[in-house]
C-alpha cells in the first residue's frame, strides 16, 4: 500500500531512468528489455551516476571490486556492483545493474558499460578483485585484457580446506599469501610442500598473480588480498535486496547520498593530513621500526638490521624512491616498518612519505560531486506512457531462503545472543545410544524393561490417562470438602 504494487513500479521503471539522468547531469542509466507477446518485459537496468564517476577517476586508486548477491523480491534476478576504494581505506560505490541471472552475458554487459563510462584507455593500469564469479573470469580476459586480476584469499581457502581440512595447513596457505617477496614466498610453498604434498599441488596449480602479495603490482598502491569491500557494500543495501525494483533502486541511492554527504563533511574533523585508519596503520609500523637499526649509506638509501631477528635480516630502504627490499611499502603506499627506522634516523616525518592516494585532497576529490535528490513518482512529468511489464515470475523448489548458508567453522556474528551447538552430542534416553534423541528413537522402547527393574509388572503399571483422572478426582474432593466444612 505505500511502495505501490510490484506491476506500478515496473510500469514507470522507464520513467525514473529518465528522471535520475535528469537530476543527476552526466549519470547512465540503461535500461534493457526484451518482447514477448506484445509486451516490453523488464529485463536489465544499469545505474551509474556522475557523483561515483568523477569520484572514481579523480580520487580514488586504480583498483575495482566486483561482486553479484542474490535479490529476494519478484525477480529473483541478482545486483551485480563494481566498487572501488577510497583514501580512506574504505569502499566506495562506483556502478551497479540488476540482471536476470549471473553468467558470462550479465557479467559481459555490465563490465563493458563500466569501462565505457570510467573511459579506462589502458585496462594493464587496472587491477580487479573478485570472488571469482560464475562467468567473470572469461569476461575479464576479454573486457579488461591485460589487467591484474585478484581472487579473494578467503574464497579459495573455502575450497582449499574441502580437502586439506586443518588449523596448520591454513596458517600456512595465508602465510604464503601474505608473502611480499618471492624468496618469501617460495620459503612458505616449500613448508607446505613438507607438510603435505597434495595441497602444495593444488596450490602450485593456481596462478600467483592472484592470491599473493609477492606477485602483485605495485602501482596499484593497495595489497588487499579479501573482497570485503564489496562484501560491506551487500550488507549495507541488505534491507533493499528484497523490494521491488524502484524501493531497491531508490534506497541505493539514498544510502549512497547520505554516505557521500557524511564523508564528504567528515574531512573538517581529520587532524593529520591522512585520516585516523591511515595512522593507525604508522603506530602499528611503529613496533617494528623499534626494533631495527639504520645505517645511511648516502643517496637517501639505507642498510636496516632487524635486531631481534633469528637470521640477522637485512633490508635495503630507499626514500628517494619510496622503496624497500621488502616490498611492502611499495605495494601499500605506507611507509613500513623498515622504512619508518629510516626516517626517524632522517629527522623527517613520515606523512610525507605516504602515497597521495592517502591525502586529504584525494579523499576531497572523491566526494566532490554530490549526488542530487529526486521528487517522488506524482511529480514526474508524463508517467507511465510507455510502461514496462515485470520478468516472468520464477519460482524457485522449495521454501525460499532469508539467509545464507553458514560454514561449520564460520564464527558466530558479534550481535549472536545464543551460543552455537558446537561439538554437541546428543544421547537418547531410550535406546542409550548417541546421535538422535528419544524424540527421534526408531528403536524398541525400553519402557517395559525400567518398570520390571522397579519391581512392578508392566500390567500393574498405570498409565498416563489413569493417573490424571486419579488427580482430578482428587481435586475435586478436595475441593467439594472446603466448601462443605464453610458451610457448615
Amino acid at each position: 500500500m505505500l511502495e505501490g504494487t510490484i506491476r506500478e513500479q515496473y510500469a514507470i521503471l522507464e520513467d525514473y531512468c529518465k528522471q535520475l539522468l535528469e537530476t543527476n547531469p552526466g549519470s547512465t542509466s540503461i535500461l534493457k528489455t526484451r518482447m514477448q507477446d506484445g509486451k516490453r518485459l523488464f529485463e536489465r537496468v544499469y545505474i551509474c551516476l556522475k557523483a561515483c564517476k568523477d569520484g572514481f577517476v579523480n580520487g580514488c586508486r586504480p583498483l575495482i571490486c566486483l561482486d553479484g548477491c542474490f535479490l529476494k523480491g519478484y525477480c529473483k534476478g541478482m545486483l551485480l556492483a563494481a566498487i572501488g576504494i577510497d583514501a580512506a581505506n574504505a569502499m566506495f560505490p562506483v556502478a551497479y545493474a540488476v540482471v536476470e541471472k549471473e553468467y558470462t552475458g550479465s557479467w559481459t554487459w555490465f563490465l563493458s558499460l563500466l569501462k565505457e563510462d570510467l573511459k579506462i584507455d589502458e585496462p594493464e593500469r587496472l587491477t580487479m578483485i573478485s570472488d571469482r564469479q560464475k562467468g567473470l573470469e572469461i569476461t575479464l580476459s576479454t573486457v579488461f585484457q591485460g589487467s591484474e586480476v585478484r581472487f579473494c584469499v578467503r574464497h579459495m581457502h573455502a575450497n582449499f580446506k574441502k580437502q586439506f581440512p586443518g588449523l596448520l595447513l591454513k596458517q600456512m596457505m595465508w602465510a604464503a599469501a601474505r608473502a611480499t617477496t618471492k624468496v618469501e614466498w617460495k620459503n612458505r610453498m616449500n613448508e607446505i610442500k613438507q607438510e603435505n604434498f597434495k595441497a602444495y599441488e593444488w596450490l602450485m596449480k593456481k596462478n600467483p598473480e592472484e592470491w599473493t602479495k609477492s606477485h602483485f603490482r605495485e602501482h596499484v598502491k593497495c595489497d588487499l588480498l579479501i573482497n570485503n569491500l564489496c562484501e560491506s557494500f551487500n550488507n549495507a543495501i541488505l534491507d533493499a535486496r528484497d523490494k521491488s525494483i524502484i524501493t531497491l533502486l531508490e534506497n541505493i541511492r539514498h544510502w549512497m547520498m547520505s554516505l557521500f554527504c557524511n564523508r564528504r563533511m567528515s574531512v573538517s574533523k581529520w587532524v593529520h593530513p591522512v585520516s585516523k585508519i591511515i595512522m593507525d596503520i604508522i603506530e602499528k609500523n611503529k613496533n617494528v621500526a623499534k626494533h631495527c637499526f639504520p645505517m645511511l649509506a648516502g643517496g637517501g638509501k639505507f642498510q636496516v638490521n632487524l635486531l631481534q631477528s633469528i637470521n640477522a635480516q637485512s633490508f635495503v630502504v630507499n626514500l628517494e624512491t619510496k622503496t624497500c627490499t621488502c616490498r611492502l611499502f611499495q605495494l601499500s603506499g605506507i611507509p613500513c616498518g623498515h622504512a619508518l627506522a629510516a626516517i626517524w634516523f632522517s629527522n623527517l616525518d613520515p606523512v610525507g612519505f605516504i602515497d597521495d592516494y592517502y591525502k586529504r585532497q584525494a579523499y576531497e576529490e572523491t566526494y566532490a560531486t554530490p549526488i542530487e535528490p529526486m521528487p517522488s513518482p506524482d511529480k514526474w512529468p508524463d508517467t507511465g506512457l510507455n510502461p514496462i511489464h515485470p520478468p516472468t515470475e520464477t519460482i524457485l523448489p522449495g521454501r525460499p531462503k532469508k539467509s545464507r548458508n553458514k560454514e561449520a567453522d564460520e564464527p558466530p556474528p558479534t550481535t549472536a545472543t545464543k551460543a552455537r551447538r558446537v561439538g554437541q552430542v546428543n544421547h537418547c534416553s531410550n535406546c542409550k545410544q548417541t546421535g538422535h534423541s528419544r524424540v527421534t528413537c526408531k528403536n524398541a522402547t525400553m519402557e517395559p524393561a525400567r518398570q520390571k527393574k522397579r519391581g512392578r509388572p508392566p500390567s500393574q503399571n498405570p498409565t498416563t490417562e489413569t493417573i490424571k483422572r486419579k488427580e482430578r478426582a482428587k481435586r475435586q474432593k478436595q475441593r467439594n470438602g472446603g466448601s462443605t466444612s464453610q458451610t457448615n
